[in-house]
């Protein structure tokens, strides 16, 4: 089961609302480690509003936390990009470099505020989409426009967006969340899962069982699609 990867990860020391420290962050890497995850994109927050951090600085931090992923496993690899709350200029906050894309390729992970209605996800990636780039619509679970019509998802796709979706969302008993998250994954709406993991004590990054339920329910080649072909594709550029 190792060798997977985390696409939407809070891991970076001190940057937003995940690891705190280097201390903690070292934690999440030996937690994710024993997951069984070896490759993770660290997600950082970038929204309206919040105190900017150089891109010179998050490279700083990137380094500093691969040298300790490296002490663990010299095959532990770590990528760079934010995580966007979408807002109307972001096309000008990418070109700027003031927003990151994930690797420098063209994907980039974009959240919506919950509330968001299917009209506004979709208005908000097809700008996204126009201007070049390659929208991945992060934990899709949490906008309920679209639990409650999972067909909304298959419209975002067919936009030309893909959906990436919580492991820890594919795990909860009797929720209408979960539920939702299963009927993507049967119908292929899922193209990349992540733990959203913003610390060591409270949404560490747990992927062992979740995974090893997802592939006694849909199969190894399923979970292997989503969890590795699809991320390595995407930190090289490539369609998916």
């Amino acid at each position: 089961m190792q060798g997977y990867c985390d696409i939407h990860c809070h891991i970076l020391p001190g940057v937003d609302d995940g690891a705190k420290d280097m201390e903690e962050t070292c934690r999440m890497l030996s937690i994710a480690y024993n997951e069984g995850l070896r490759t993770i994109v660290m997600t950082p927050h970038y929204y309206v509003g919040m105190e900017r951090i150089p891109k010179d600085r998050l490279l700083e931090l990137k380094k500093k936390v691969g040298e300790a992923a490296q002490l663990i496993d010299k095959e532990f690899k770590l990528f760079l990009g934010n995580e966007i709350l979408y807002f109307t200029d972001i096309i000008n906050a990418l070109k700027r470099g003031e927003a990151l894309t994930i690797n420098d390729t063209r994907y980039i992970l974009v959240e919506f505020l919950a509330e968001s209605t299917f009209r506004e996800i979709w208005k908000g990636l097809s700008q996204c989409i126009h201007a070049g780039y390659i929208p991945i619509l992060a934990h899709a679970e949490r906008y309920l426009d679209l639990v409650n019509k999972p067909d909304f998802v298959h419209e975002l796709i067919k936009l030309g967006a893909y959906i990436q979706i919580n492991l820890s969302s594919t795990v909860r008993r009797f929720s209408k969340r979960t539920s939702f998250c299963h009927k993507l994954i049967k119908r292929g709406w899922v193209h990349f899962l992540g733990t959203d993991s913003h610390g060591a004590d409270e949404r560490s990054p747990i992927a062992k069982a979740a995974i090893k339920r997802l592939q006694k329910k849909y199969g190894e080649g399923a979970v292997y699609k989503i969890m590795k072909e699809n991320p390595m594709r995407m930190l090289e550029n490539k369609i998916i």
